[in-house]
């Protein structure tokens, strides 16, 4: 397929741009960048020279019809009250034999723009508008609103720090034309020589701008024309010192640097964020040989084919945003960014009056946010722009590369290896720095280059992350490194590490069942409660409405001691005498499942901000099964004894008493006795869930009528191995750009996880660094809010409200709804996870999976893929060392048309991710969750995609 072919059809759908591509379309952009792969482009070329010729720059001075008079704009339609920056927008004749003139918007500074720098903004595409793009979707002073008609004011637009002149090239991009229909074959070359073109008439028009100091910004395939530019500049300044282009620095983000780096980023990227299988991405690394100039082998193409295929219906430019068409779009967008919002700008830019007040000529004029003929028409492109930076890299000026750290179409893996092609020494070692409190991203600073991440943004990293980005632009411009933090130690990172020094005597080899154990009928104990007095009429502050039974009280354990463990049980509303009953465990050690599983993530209700009052979870997993929670062991949650020793506790009195439990409870609901019963738990149930299977069919051996029917097992984001742990987490911050590669290379040669001993003193050294780049992160989501942030707003990530535990331990501390919860000695201090001494706790739970996995019984791992403190690295790992055979491979699974996350059936195990989840899965993913539970005990994968 050739270049203008494919390109001809890209038109329909979009390139690096604002435009949405979703699956059941021909996903042209992945064809394009295929045909790059595969070399059967005629547009890749080795490089961009200067011509040796070139012309003087008064050459490039063009007769001109605008003014600046003229082009400035007394305001825009829809635009708020009050704005004090000058903006002007008009056109600069770049060819006036072929009336080739390109569009421009100029956004000057609020704050006294005479002594501020002038910032050049670029799109990429090619051929995608920059002042629609960049303009009035990432880092312009307004955004569109819904109505299409109206706009509002960007808080962290450049313009607070600089005038930023948006231009829209080349000619046939957004506003931008010819008259010559030629001028739309075009190409790198003629892209930079009209863009300079534009600057020195520009700066006739704008002559206070002369020798102002000058930088160059764009992202994506303006990672071309950024540089290619800038070397048009430097090359004029050395046979014309006195040119008025005072050209300081530039920056590129999320850039097309290197087609080699970014063929194998990308797919290292795919593997490391868990977007494919290990298979297919070993079939990569051993069949493809991207740095060849010829085309890759058949058995590359057919792994490169496999791996894009799982990319369907995930937006290209950020691998966790919602899709604008898709049915789980909701009012509480990812990050805070609308992803309808290309829609919003399309609609504004397309009406007349619009057009009018932004002196567009030959009204109508169609704008579009990419041109599909100036894709389908582009000539020269070098598979290359290293050189050029080697080249600026040189010459003095500053040169930035950042990368929002989850683009999915040119991730920060392809930057990272871009760079370590360039090989430049490091001056300022990779180190976290901050925004408001929350880290911003990475920064190190080499020799003449500095690379910089933006934590949680996308290919536009300014829509996503605005006031990281602002924060980011500001250092870019004032020459310095973003801003670091001194942080606190992480008590929960000095316990694990604890586990991974081997300093703690709580790590033994394993926990296996007693040989002589007690009979079933030895665990009855006398109880006090009783169903009836069990039922709970309404909790305080509840919606109206609710048709389902709950219930809550205690069920002694041991009498002797006085230890009784606390529960809550939410009936399904729909039938619930036909449904499963799930018994769900949280982790810690030590945290309350009702608090936490319960009231934040698969609960039927979840916690208003005025900790007094109740909302209805429309995803709570009582919908499918009547769920059970545990609050266990003793001291945990309103779970207590009356004997001190009680709260030192481990692994084996835990699940001594869940059993106990049960058994019990179920003398108090016997319509559960030989119910289908399931055990799910995240975290450190991870040890919880398999110990208590283990021992519930120890029991059914020597009592086939055991009243406990257990048919399956789940555990989320959970501790399964210590070494697998470590090791997969360390692998996890590096791939996701949150540790250096000296660091990572620093573990890996330093660090043996499996051994029985502590840890070198290298080691140390290095996870000790690793973790220090952790600090202000939240453990639990590698891009979360933090609730005490200032950088905290009303729109969190995923529609989760990282303040929701402070909510819920409001409720639960009040004393009306500690009575209506039937709890006893009110009032009681509730926590969310209490300070238990730990006493046993193998360094490895996976010999139980095995032994379950051959039990007959459902056993299914899953992972949220954004987790920090337990990555789906960890989960992948441990499966590794399982070494089951696969029966069905790995593929995407859907929810609401939208990827859901990925799963993969071995024999007797399933694994599945959650897409964009993070350690508290149904917090985070809902309605993934959901789907996925409901698939779990249904006995079926969770759902493919035609």
């Amino acid at each position: 397929m050739n270049i203008s072919s494919v390109l001809s059809l890209f038109l329909i759908f979009c390139y690096l741009s604002a435009q949405q591509c979703y699956a059941g379309e021909v996903d042209v952009l992945r064809e394009f960048l295929k045909a790059r792969r595969v070399k059967t482009t005629n547009v890749i070329s080795h490089g961009v020279a200067v011509a040796e010729k070139q012309k003087s720059v008064s050459e490039f001075k063009v007769p001109q019809v605008g003014s600046k008079e003229n082009d400035k704009i007394s305001s825009l339609p829809g635009q708020p009250s009050g704005i004090n920056f000058a903006q002007y927008s008009g056109y600069v004749t770049v060819n006036a034999d072929n009336g080739r003139a390109l569009f421009y918007y100029l956004a000057e500074s609020f704050a006294d723009p005479t002594t501020k720098p002038l910032v050049l903004w670029l799109n990429g595409g090619p051929g995608c508008s920059s002042f629609g793009n960049g303009g009035m979707v990432e880092l312009g002073p307004f955004r569109v609103n819904k109505d299409g008609k109206t706009l509002w004011l960007n808080q962290f637009a450049w313009n607070n720090v600089a005038n930023v002149l948006f231009l829209e090239s080349p000619a046939g991009v957004g506003f931008s034309y010819s008259n010559t229909s030629s001028d739309y074959t075009t190409g790198d070359e003629k892209t930079r020589q009209d863009s300079f073109t534009f600057l020195i008439n520009w700066m006739e028009r704008f002559p206070e701008y002369k020798n102002r100091d000058f930088y160059i910004v764009g992202e994506s395939y303006a990672g071309h024309y950024v540089p290619q530019l800038a070397q048009l500049i430097l090359s004029h300044k050395k046979t014309e010192p006195n040119l008025v282009i005072n050209l300081q620095g530039i920056a590129a983000g999320n850039a097309l640097l290197d087609d080699e780096t970014w063929n194998s980023g990308s797919y290292d990227f795919y593997w490391t964020h868990a977007l494919i299988s290990d298979e297919v991405h070993e079939g990569i690394v051993k069949n493809c040989n991207f740095s060849t100039e010829t085309s890759t082998s058949e058995a590359c193409d057919q792994y490169t084919s496999e791996a894009d295929s799982c990319q369907a219906n995930i937006y290209d430019y950020n691998t966790y945003s919602q899709l604008c068409n898709s049915s789980a779009y909701t009012s509480l967008p990812v990050n805070g960014f609308d992803p309808c919002s290309p829609d919003y700008v399309d609609n504004y830019l397309n009406t007349a009056e619009v057009q009018k007040a932004l002196n567009v000529r030959d009204i109508p004029h169609f704008w579009e946010s990419c041109s599909g003929y100036i894709h389908g028409s582009w000539q020269d492109s070098p598979d290359t722009v290293l050189p050029i930076y080697k080249e600026l890299m040189q010459s003095g000026i500053r040169v930035w590369i950042y990368s929002g750290d989850i683009d999915h179409i040119l991730p920060v893996t392809t930057s990272r290896y871009g760079i370590d092609k360039i090989k430049t020494p490091v001056k300022t070692a990779w180190y976290p720095w901050f925004f408001q409190g929350e880290v911003g991203g990475y920064a190190v600073e080499y020799q003449n280059l500095t690379f910089v991440t933006v934590r949680g943004a996308g290919h536009f990293v300014p829509s996503y992350q605005p006031g990281r980005a602002l924060t980011m632009f500001s250092s870019f411009i004032n020459g310095t490194l973003p801003p670091g933090f001194d942080w606190e130690a992480d008590v929960l990172r000095e316990f694990l590490k604890a586990r991974r020094t081997k300093t703690r005597d709580v790590v033994s080899q394993g926990l296996a069942v007693a040989e002589k154990q007690r009979s079933v009928s030895k665990f009855l104990v006398p109880q006090a409660g009783s169903k009836k007095n069990d039922k709970i009429s309404a909790l305080p502050g509840q919606p109206k409405g609710i048709n389902f039974a709950q219930y809550s009280g205690y069920v002694t354990v041991d009498a002797n001691a006085g230890r009784a463990l606390f529960y809550y049980l939410a009936e399904s509303p729909n039938d619930p005498s036909t449904k499963p009953l799930l018994l769900w465990l949280n982790g810690g050690p030590g945290c309350s499942s009702f608090g936490n599983g319960g009231m934040v993530e698969l609960g039927p209700f979840r916690v208003n901000e005025d900790g007094k009052t109740l909302w209805l979870n429309p995803f709570a997993w009582n919908k499918v099964a009547n769920v059970l929670f545990l609050e266990s062991p003793a001291g945990v949650g309103f779970s207590y004894s009356n004997t001190s020793s009680d709260y030192t506790t481990g692994d084996k009195k835990t699940r001594q008493d869940s059993f106990t439990f049960l058994v019990n409870w179920m003398e108090r609901f016997p319509e559960y006795k030989h119910r289908d019963f399931y055990i799910v738990g995240e975290s450190y149930a991870g040890h919880y869930v398999p110990q208590l299977a283990q021992l519930i069919l120890s029991h059914k051996k020597t009592k086939p009528n055991l009243v406990i029917s257990l048919q399956g097992i789940a555990t989320g984001n959970a501790l399964l191995d210590d070494e697998t742990w470590n090791s997969g987490s360390y692998d996890f911050y590096w791939t996701h750009a949150l540790i250096s590669d000296e660091v990572h290379e620093g573990i890996v040669k330093n660090c043996n996880f499996s051994t029985e001993t502590s840890t070198s003193e290298a080691c140390d050294k290095y996870t000790s660094e690793a973790d220090s780049c952790q600090a202000n992160i939240y453990s639990y989501n590698t891009y979360s809010q933090l609730c005490n942030s200032s950088a905290y707003t009303s729109l969190p990530i995923d529609g989760f409200d990282p303040c929701s535990a402070d909510y819920v331990f409001n409720y639960l501390n009040t004393a009306d709804v500690q009575k209506a919860l039937n709890v006893r000695d009110i009032p009681q201090s509730w926590e969310s996870c209490s300070d238990i001494s730990w006493e046993d706790s193998p360094h490895t739970v996976l010999p139980i999976f095995q032994e379950l996995m051959l039990s007959g019984i459902r056993v299914w791992i899953y992972s949220g893929d954004i987790d920090h403190i337990l990555p789906v690295t960890t989960s992948r790992y441990g499966i590794d060392k399982i070494k089951t055979p696969i029966k069905t491979a790995w593929y995407p699974w859907f929810f609401q048309g939208e990827v859901g996350g990925y799963a993969v059936e071995y024999q007797n195990l399933t694994f599945v991710t959650v897409r964009g989840a993070g350690h508290f899965v149904p917090s985070y993913q809902p309605g993934r969750a959901l789907t996925m539970f409901s698939s779990f005990i249904n006995g079926t994968l969770p759902p493919g995609f035609n």
